[in-house]
């Protein structure tokens, strides 16, 4: 990937215009709505089609798509995917700071994949949600996996933030980079009531991730229900 500061360049145009006005009440048509977003919809797949394997604990999934003219098939298991022959463990992705693996559930799983576009190379994703209690519903394990079919040893395979995110919020920068939110909550001036949402962009480079130096504010349009929002313009 380029450096950070040409990112950020690059990022410029994804918070400018009018949307103050706007409001939303799905993080996914957000997202799908910016600039280089990288994915569409996901993967058709038949839920009921869920299976396991003998001698094996927990179902599997499997989707098949044809990106680029390359045929894919991914078997989702709780813990793991499988693209092709090659197997790749949630445990085992580069997790952004605080992210921590969790089983998800294969059958309720989304699974989105992308060719490759001139400089950016070909990119998987997979979402999928997991046990917790409290405010789980806000979180969603999300594992992006660029050069799928490379040989493993090539492919890069990220553990993303979590909180209210989704692969749809993967961007492409129009130098082939790759950035996607770490999301945090904002609050009022007590600090006592989540008030928006801080979307800070990251990018994955040279082994660790970097701040892609860009960043977009939500506002709630309730305090502490962050489902119905709109976007903060910059001064």
């Amino acid at each position: 990937m380029k450096a950070t500061l040409m990112l950020a360049a690059t990022l410029v145009a994804f918070t400018t215009g009018a949307r103050a006005a706007e409001v939303y009440d799905s993080y996914d048509v957000f997202y799908a709505a910016q600039p280089g977003a990288v994915f569409g919809d996901p993967i058709k797949y038949d839920a009921g089609s869920a299976f396991s394997y003998p001698g094996e604990s927990g179902l599997h999934s499997e989707r098949r798509a044809t990106p680029g003219g390359s045929a894919v098939r991914i078997d989702v298991a709780p813990d793991r995917i499988t693209v092709n022959d090659t197997t790749y463990r949630f445990a085992r992705a580069v997790a952004f700071q605080g992210e921590y693996a969790s089983d998800i559930h294969p059958a309720s799983a989304e699974v989105f994949i992308a060719p490759q576009v001139k400089a950016r190379p070909a990119v998987l994703c997979v979402e999928g949600g997991s046990n917790g209690s409290g405010e789980s519903d806000r979180h969603r394990q999300i594992y992006l996996l660029v050069n799928p079919l490379a040989s493993k040893g090539k492919a890069t395979f990220l553990h993303l933030p979590s909180l209210l995110s989704s692969c749809r919020a993967v961007l492409a920068t129009k130098d082939g980079g790759l950035v996607f939110p770490k999301n945090s909550y904002l609050f009022d001036d007590a600090q006592e009531t989540r008030v928006g949402l801080l979307m800070s962009y990251y990018t994955f480079e040279n082994q660790r991730f970097v701040p892609a130096l860009n960043e977009i504010r939500l506002r709630f349009t309730r305090p502490e229900i962050p489902f119905q929002f709109s976007v903060v313009e910059k001064d």
